[in-house]
This record gives C-alpha cells, structure tokens and sequence, in this order.
C-alpha cells in the first residue's frame, strides 16, 4: 500500500472508532468540542484540525528537537492567523533571545509584543515560588486583561528544576495544572525527554494533561533524523505514525505526514 493510501486509512479508521454505534458522530463531536488549528503545516491534518479548545498538551523532545520553535510557532500563528492572543512564559530565555532567534523563520515577535498581542513573561528561579503561591497571580491577570486565548510554558522540565526537593516540585506541577484548568487557555507545555526508550523525566505527569506530543531526534550514520509522533490526544482521531519534519525558513517546523521515516528501528 502507497505511504500516502496507508496514512489516510490509518486516520480514517481511527475516526470510524470514534463514530461507533453509541457515540456521537465526528461532525457532532467538533462542533461540541471546537478545535484550536496550530497553524503549523502538517500537524494539524494528523489531529483533525488542531487541538481541542482549552486543553493541555505536553511536547517532549530532546536538545535542538524544536519544542521552543514549534510552541512559540504556536502562539505566533495564533495571532497573525487566527487573531487570538498569546501568553509565553519562559523560565530560560528573554525576549531579546527569543526575538533574535526566532527572526530567521520571518517571525516579528517584537512588533506583537509592542501592539500587546503577544505577552512574553520571563521568571528567575527565585520569583517561582511566588508565582505558585499567588496562584499564577502575574499571569492571571495578563490573561484577563489581554483577553489572550493561546498560552505557553517554555519549558516544565526548567521549572521542576527550580525546586530543591522533588516533592516540592511534584506539589507545585499538581498546581499548576490546577491554575491552567482555571485559565480557559489552550495550553502548551514542553518539557525534555530521556533519548532512550522514549521515557521522560516528566512521565509521571503525563497523564494530566490532554495530549503528548513526541519530537525524537536520533543519529542515523552522520545525519540526524527528525520525527514528530503523537502519542496521546484526548477525543482525538489521530494519525498513529512517525512523521518526518524540518524547520524551514519564514516557516518555521514544517511536519510531512504523508512521508515515511526509514530506519523507525531507531526510535524503538
């Protein structure tokens, strides 16, 4: 069977589980839970036109994977396509960083932040646990008063680092996921993951939110091989396959779902 045949079987039959007898039909089921389109290429024809309204999803993947490039591609097309504001919250770059380095995909990060439609929010360890003992106060009221739909937390694993216990951090992710509930957002958070056997040093919250996104990288002879795999996605008919991607520039992560990944052994 062609890739591209298979691929569109594959999702057509993961959509036909979700429309059984019993359940209601996939037309219903978007108009009821509304998609967020990511804008960007690829991705969302494997998740039926993007992720749910107000959900929650992870995206893991090692150094140099894109999670940063693809999570503020994310806000950056929010606005400039689809009009709805963003809030990014970093605990690793500033926005001087971030201007510079996301200029090159044609991105003008400066000018969204200048007519406020776009936040960039960027704690030192010493304010984090302020920012969960006010409730996110900081970041609340960006929201309401920005009237901003899109949110981003660049990245999980940098927080969870900030802490000197691991109960300290475990208590405050718990938190967080609390306020994130509260926020009405459709929110992503990356985080790193181990590069063997895809386990993450964030497994053991994976299971709270809505989706998890998998960005591997592995060396094949002298190249390295980029996939995205989504492993989890809530309410979701989603393509169950390695998926090749490239960051391009004015683009930025470009994801071909049609394409094949050779040597999949690699990703096992």
């Amino acid at each position: 069977m062609a890739p591209e045949k298979g691929a569109k079987a594959h999702l057509l039959s993961a959509m036909a589980d979700l429309t059984s007898p019993g359940t209601v039909s996939q037309a219903d089921h978007l108009t009821r839970y509304p998609r967020v389109p990511t804008g960007v290429p690829g991705l969302d024809e494997l998740i039926e036109g993007g992720f749910e309204k107000n959900s929650t999803v992870l995206l893991l993947g090692g150094p140099g994977t894109g999670k940063s490039t693809m999570a503020l591609q994310f806000l950056y097309n929010g606005v400039v396509q689809y009009n709805q504001k963003g809030v990014f919250i970093t605990f690793e770059e500033t926005l001087g960083m971030i201007t510079k380095h996301m200029a090159r995909y044609g991105w003008d990060v400066q000018k969204l932040v200048d007519e406020k439609k776009l936040a960039i929010i960027n704690f030192k360890p010493h304010e984090v646990k302020r920012f969960t003992e006010e409730g996110g106060g900081m970041i609340y009221d960006t929201i309401e008063n920005s009237g901003a739909e899109r949110l981003v937390i660049d990245s999980l694993t940098s927080y969870t680092l900030l802490f000197e216990s691991l109960y300290e951090a475990r208590e405050s992710q718990l938190g967080l996921f609390d306020m994130l509930r509260k926020w009405n957002c459709t929110s992503v958070l990356t985080g790193e993951k181990f590069l063997h056997k895809n386990k993450s040093m964030l497994s053991d919250i994976e299971y709270l939110t809505d989706g998890v996104i998998l960005l591997h990288n592995p060396r094949y002879k002298y190249v390295r091989i980029r996939a995205l795999e989504i492993l989890k996605m809530r309410g979701t008919a989603f393509l169950q396959k390695l998926c090749p991607y490239v960051f391009e520039d004015n683009v930025g992560v470009k994801v071909f779902p049609q394409e094949d990944v050779f040597e999949t052994s690699l990703f096992q």
